[in-house]
């Protein structure tokens, strides 16, 4: 039997560490290459798909985290837009939904790239998000399938109900944030109007 020496423990751990750390500076100098970029590209996906929710809009003001107020050409407010984020089968998925005065204009899944293909990622389709066109923002929105009556129910995607799930799931919490932000401030003001 070989003796173990000191050296034959020492070499190959060395080099364990040595290709880990090589393989985590790589990593780090990567993402700190790539993160201003794909921030961007972010950006740029949130504002096509803020202009697709709200089609009269011609500028967005943010009023809040995530909540874009909508003005058309003369800066009067012709909706709003709300971005939200939820998780679906594979990762996150991300929604803007359009609202005016209590009414969903639209919604648009802006990023769904972690569903699966041909399943999940078909919640970006129209025939998927055009059913929530017209709905009111209340957020009480279910899928089809878990309907009891009570509520606004959407058809889910076929073989993509957790996908489906989540997407509903964003736009109600967009509903939330619009009656919590948009509502409250609304009524405060013209509270506050009527006081003086």
């Amino acid at each position: 039997m070989k003796k173990v020496t000191f050296k034959d423990i020492f070499i190959p751990t060395f080099s364990l560490f040595l290709i880990c750390l090589i393989i985590t500076a790589a990593l780090a100098f990567t993402n700190a290459v790539t993160k201003d970029k794909i921030s961007e590209n972010d950006e740029n996906s949130k504002q096509a798909s803020m202009l697709v929710v709200v089609k009269d809009a011609k500028t967005f003001e943010e009023v809040e985290d995530g909540i874009f107020k909508a003005l058309d050409e003369d800066n009067n407010v012709v909706g709003y837009a709300i971005s939200t984020v939820s998780n679906g089968y594979g990762g996150q998925i991300k929604v803007m939904t359009g609202i005016k005065d209590g009414e969903i204009l639209g919604i648009d899944v802006y990023y769904n790239d972690d569903e699966t293909p041909g399943l999940g990622k078909n919640t970006s389709n129209e025939s998927f998000t055009d059913g929530f066109v017209g709905l009111l923002s209340n957020p009480d929105l279910i899928v089809n399938k878990d309907y009891s009556g009570e509520g606004q129910s959407v058809d889910a995607v076929t073989s993509a109900t957790i996908s489906s799930r989540a997407v509903i799931a964003a736009v109600n919490e967009a509903c939330e944030k619009y009656q919590s932000v948009v509502f409250d401030t609304a009524v405060s003001d013209t509270f506050a109007g009527g006081e003086q």
